[in-house]
Parts: C-alpha cells; structure tokens; sequence
C-alpha cells in the first residue's frame, strides 16, 4: 500500500516538473454561477498550446561598428563621448581642412575658366556656321587692304633708302681709314728718329737769295720741325674723329636696313588680302571643322574640370565623419590634434535602438516546439513589471554550452516597439509560446 502511494507521488511530481518547462497552460476555473442569475452565452478565451522558459540577454542586432576616416590627416576636433546618443547623420570628429578648402576655391576656378573657354569656342561656332555678307565688313576689310598696300610701299622705299645709306656710310668709313692712314704715315715721317738731328739746329735757314755773305732770316730747321709734328698730331687726331663718326653712320644705317620693314609690311598685306576674301566668300569647311573641335575639347576641359571639382568636394565630406545610424558612443579611441590614418577607428558606436533578446539557456530538447514567427514574452529583472511582446526571428545556427546531458541553441527573438530605456546587456526571461 505504502509502495503504491510512493509511484502515485512520484507521478504526480513528474507531472509537475514538466507542466513548469514544456506543459500545458492549465485552464481557467470557472465559478459556478448562482441560482437565477444571467449566464453570457459568450465563452472566455482559453489559452492552450505550449510554453517553454528561457533565460537570455539583450543585445544589439548589429555588432560595435568602429568608425574611421576614409582619408588620413590631422584630427581637429571630436564632437562625441563615450555614452552620447546621437542620430544617423550627426557629426563624429572633423579632420584640418585647410588645404581641402583651398583646393575648392582652385577647382571652382577652373570649371568658370573652362565655362567661359566653351561659352567662346561655341560663340565662334554659332558664327562661322550663321556667317552672312556684311557690306560693312566688306568695305572696311577693303579699306585695310589698300592701307596694306600703301604701308608696304613706304616700307620699300624705306628699305631702299636705308639700304643706299648703308652704301653710303660704308664708303665713308673706307675714306676715313685711308686719310687716317696717311695720317699716321705723315706722323710716323715727322717723328722719324732719324730726323732728330733736324729738330736741334736752332740757326736760322737762308731763304731765296740769302747766303754768300748775306744773312740768313729764314725760320730755323728746328722751328720748322715742331711745326711738321705738331700739325701731324693733329692730322692724326682729326682722322681718328671722322673714322669713328663714320662707323657710328654705318651702324645707324645699318639697324634701319635690319629693320627690314617690307616684311613686316608684306606679312600685314597678306593678312588683309585674307581678311577681306573671308569677309567676301565666308569662312571654309576646314574652319567650321576646326571650331567644332574647340567646341568638343573645351566640352571635355569643362567635364574634367567638374570632375575635379566633384572630388575636390568629395575629400572635403571625408574630412567630416559622420555617424551612420542612430547608436550609443561606445568608446573614444583618439584625441584631437594627433595625425590619423585612413581606416584608424576614431570611435566605436553600438545601435542602441534594433534590440533582440538572446536566450542562453534553451535545451535542443525544446528546439523542436519552437519556430520562427512564433509570439513570445520577454520580462527584463530592470522592469519586471512590464512585460514586452516579442517575436521569434530565428534559431542559432551555433550550439552554445551544454547543461547536464544536452546542449542549449541561442534562439533570436525580435523585440516589438520599446518605450523603455533598454540597453543591449540586460538579462531577464522569454516565455515562447507556442499555440497547441
């Protein structure tokens, strides 16, 4: 009797076990109503099915996401610290955009220069291809025509002058050297050291008539000889003056004949004989190709300008680093002032806002009772009082540690609007429910 009573409590006790990890929600009782009163035909919503406990952990659906500049330079400021919230878009840290700034204004220049070189290449195109006769254009390219003329005319007659003068002034410097020449060999003759015994006789000579008793008046050799060379300096002096007044003539002469206007002159004239045909006939095929060339090269100048431009502006946007999506600051990994690298995390932000509950303790033995979809209830130890509908997203692929003889599978529960300040960490317990 005893033995049977043991099996009858034993019973029960399993019983009782497995009604609090996978039974059957217990039904209802019901009141029995009293005599005469007035029964709702309407029957009470009954919950049955299974529910199967699990404690579990909330964390984020995206892992930390380290945040970093896509170029490297000098970190000017942080604008967050470690616990700020902040909104997808809000500013992170900006890096010296100094030069970045500069090289804006110098590409924005550029695009106007290669905008106006278009905006000419194509007025120059309109008109070649929009060309009309101009009675005007005409009469006036005519009249620079026989300007052109005239011009190359004085111009020959100039070059002609210019050329008899070099005649001239070449002459000249070959007088000058002979007659400096003579005079040079009348100096070297007057100061002939052989003569010197002339220059001491100081007795006077005989003239005509004088001598035999008559005595003579006549200047002596010595005066005679200081005359001869004093005039022979001069002489030679004189010479050296016209030989290089002579010389200073040809160079003047000289430059007028390697001024050569004629060319000059004939080179206008062509210009106007071109200037007044294209003004008569129009502009050629060749022309009209040509300008359509410019066009398309100053097209492509302008594009590449732009392009500068677009990336010029773009390393700006990267000098500023900006969070991604809503989150939590988990941490500052650097200081204002300190060069950074491309790719150097600066901080690390955790989306604070996408939450899932993560069971830690689930056995493979209830992974069968349980599918994605399936509603459940999460209740956190922060706010045991307020319950929070969830819903299975999905089984973990990866079995996590084992409690007594069975293994236990993360499953993933999505957690419904939140109007309480969760943060990924806190740990309470799901009740997944599934409808029997």
């Amino acid at each position: 009797m005893n033995i049977k009573r043991w099996i009858i409590a034993a019973g029960l006790l399993i019983m009782l076990v497995g009604c609090g990890q996978r039974g059957e929600a217990p039904l209802e009782p019901t009141d029995t109503p009293d005599a005469g009163a007035t029964i709702d035909p309407t029957p009470s919503p009954v919950r049955t099915g299974v529910t199967i406990l699990a404690d579990g952990v909330v964390q984020s659906a995206q892992p930390p996401l380290p945040l970093a500049f896509e170029a490297g330079g000098k970190l000017l400021a942080l604008h967050v610290a470690a616990g700020d919230i902040v909104q997808a878009g809000d500013l992170i840290a900006t890096l010296d955009d100094t030069t970045l700034q500069e090289m804006i204004v110098d590409t924005a220049l550029q695009v106007d220069q290669a905008e106006n070189s278009l905006a000419q290449a194509q007025l120059t195109l309109d008109d070649l291809e929009n060309w009309e006769v101009d009675d005007t254009a005409v009469a006036l390219a005519e009249a620079n025509l026989a300007a052109a003329e005239a011009a190359l005319e004085n111009a020959e007659v100039h070059d002609a002058n210019a050329g008899s003068s070099l005649t001239s002034a070449s002459i000249g410097i070959q007088q000058a050297e002979r007659n400096l020449a003579d005079a040079q060999e009348a100096y070297d003759t007057a100061f002939d050291p052989g003569r010197e015994w002339e220059y001491n006789i100081t007795e006077p000579s005989c003239l005509p008539g004088q001598g035999g008793g008559i005595p003579c008046t006549g200047p002596s050799l010595h005066i005679q000889m200081k005359s001869e060379r004093e005039g022979a300096e001069r002489a030679v002096e004189y010479a050296q003056e016209n030989l290089q007044v002579a010389r200073a003539q040809y160079s003047v002469a000289a430059a007028g004949v390697n001024n050569d206007t004629a060319v000059s002159a004939q080179a206008n004239l062509i210009n106007a004989q071109n200037a007044l045909e294209q003004a008569q006939k129009g502009p050629q095929a060749s022309e009209i190709t040509a300008a359509r060339l410019r066009v398309e090269q100053a097209e492509l100048s302008l594009q590449q300008s732009q392009l500068n431009l677009e990336k010029a502006q773009n390393r700006l946007d990267d000098a500023q680093l900006v969070a991604p999506t809503n989150g939590t600051i988990l941490s500052v990994d650097t200081t204002p002032g300190m060069l950074v690298a491309a790719g150097t995390p600066i901080v690390t932000i955790l989306d604070s806002e996408n939450l899932q509950f993560h069971t830690i303790n689930l056995s493979e033995r209830d992974l069968a009772q349980i599918k994605p979809g399936e509603t459940a209830v999460v209740t956190l130890k922060a706010y045991p009082n307020d319950p929070l509908d969830a819903t299975v997203q999905r089984i973990s692929l990866q079995a996590g540690a084992a409690v007594g003889d069975a293994v236990t599978f993360p499953v993933i529960l999505v957690l419904d609007t939140i109007e309480l300040d969760i943060l990924p960490g806190m740990t309470g317990r799901a009740e997944i429910h599934r409808e029997g």
